[in-house]
C-alpha cells in the first residue's frame, strides 16, 4: 500500500522564508497529499503570503503565540490526514527528491520515524561526524551531525526537527506531540524520538532526504545560540529527560554532572583572565577581559537553565501524568 504524505511547515515571524520553503515544496518530485503552515506570528505577513500565493496550502493559525513550536506541531498533525507526518522548518528548503527518499525506509514496518539531512553550508560537513549521528549519549547529551553523509540508512536515537517524518499512527500510540518546551532551543522533536523508541519504535537516517537549512534569525528576537538558547537549551534538556525517563533514572544524574563539569572549566579559565592572570599570553588586555565575562554571563546562562528545567520539569510531569488520565 503506498502511504501519504501530509508536510508540516511551523512558523513564526519569517514571511519571506515560508514563501522561499513553499516554492520548494511545490517543486517535489513527488507531491505530497497536502502541505499545511500554522503560524503564530503577531501579523498577518505569512497569512498573505499563504493565501495569496499557496492557495491550496493549508493554513492554520496557532493563537497562543511566540515559543510554542511544539503547540503549533500537534495542530498541523490534528488537521492533515496523511499517514506519514513530515516536519520541515520555515527556513529549511527541500531539495526535488526529497520526500522520495524521506518515505522509502517506510517499506520496513519497523520503522516509525525518518530524518535526514539538513545543509548549512559548512565546508566539509557531510563527513563530519558520520559515525555519531543524532545519538543519545549515556551522560544524557545529544549528538547532531545532521549535514554528515554516512553513505546510508541508519539508525539512530532522535531526529532533527528542520527534516523530520514520523508514522502517524506511531504519534498517536504515544499520546501526541506534548508541549511545554518554550524559548528558543524547543527539545520537543527529541522528545517524540525518545519516546517512540521507548515503545519499540526504529529511527532512521535517510541521508539522501536533504533540506538546505539556512538559519534564519528567530522570529522573536535574539541570535542563535545566543545567551537564551544556552537558558532553554539546559532548561529544556531537563525537562526532556526527566518527561522521557523519569526522575530516578541515573542519566538525569549523569546529565546535570556533565554540565556541571563543563561550566567549572569555564568559569575558571574566565576567572583566571579575568583577573589578567595570564598577562604572558595577553590575558591582561580589555579584549580579553571581555571575552571572559562574556564567558562567564554565558556560563550563567546555562546554570541558570540547568536549574529552572527541574521546577519546569516536575509542573511538565504533573500535566502528562493528567493528561494521561483524562
Amino acid at each position: 500500500m503506498k502511504l501519504s504524505v501530509s508536510v508540516i511547515v511551523v512558523t513564526y515571524g519569517r514571511p519571506e522564508h515560508v514563501r522561499t520553503c513553499l516554492a520548494h515544496l511545490s517543486a517535489l518530485q513527488s507531491a505530497p497529499r497536502e502541505i499545511a503552515v500554522v503560524d503564530a506570528s503577531p501579523d498577518d505577513r505569512t497569512t498573505r503570503i499563504v493565501r495569496d500565493e499557496f492557495p491550496d496550502v493549508i493554513y492554520l493559525r496557532n493563537e497562543l503565540g511566540r515559543g510554542t513550536t511544539a503547540e503549533s506541531r500537534q495542530l498541523g498533525f490534528n488537521a492533515t490526514t496523511g499517514d506519514i507526518v513530515a516536519f520541515v522548518d520555515d527556513d529549511a528548503f527541500a531539495e526535488p527528491e526529497w520526500l522520495d527518499e524521506l518515505v522509502k525506509p517506510y517499506r520496513d514496518s519497523r520503522v516509525v520515524g525518518v530524518g535526514g539531512r539538513a545543509l548549512n553550508g559548512i565546508d566539509g560537513e557531510e563527513h563530519t561526524g558520520t559515525d555519531n549521528i543524532g545519538r543519545l549519549l549515556p551522560d544524557g547529551r545529544l549528538t547532531g551531525n545532521f549535514a554528515a553523509h554516512p553513505g546510508k540508512v541508519v539508525e539512530i536515537d532522535h531526529l532533527l526537527g528542520a527534516n523530520m517524518s514520523f508514522r502517524r499512527a506511531a504519534i498517536e500510540a504515544v499520546g501526541g506531540i506534548r508541549g511545554n518546551y518554550p524559548g528558543t532551543c524547543l527539545c520537543e522533536e527529541s522528545d517524540i524520538s525518545l519516546r517512540l523508541a521507548q515503545a519499540g519504535g526504529v529511527l532512521v537516517f535517510a541521508p539522501d532526504a536533504v533540506v538546505f537549512h539556512v538559519g534564519a534569525p528567530y522570529g522573536i528576537g535574539g541570535k542563535r545560540f545566543d545567551r537564551r538558547w544556552l537558558y532553554y537549551s539546559r532548561r529544556n534538556h531537563i525537562v526532556m529527560l526527566a518527561r522521557v525517563y523519569g526522575w530516578q533514572d541515573p542519566i538525569i544524574r549523569r546529565y546535570v554532572g556533565t554540565t556541571l563539569h563543563a561550566q567549572e572549566e569555564y568559569f575558571q579559565l574566565a576567572w583566571q583572565r579575568l583577573l589578567g592572570r595570564d598577562a604572558a599570553e595577553g590575558g591582561s588586555s580589555l579584549r580579553t577581559r571581555a571575552g571572559s565575562v562574556a564567558t562567564l554571563t554565558r556560563s550563567a546562562a546555562e546554570l541558570a537553565g540547568l536549574a529552572a528545567g527541574f521546577p519546569a520539569a516536575a509542573i511538565a510531569r504533573r500535566r502528562d501524568s493528567r493528561d494521561r488520565r483524562s
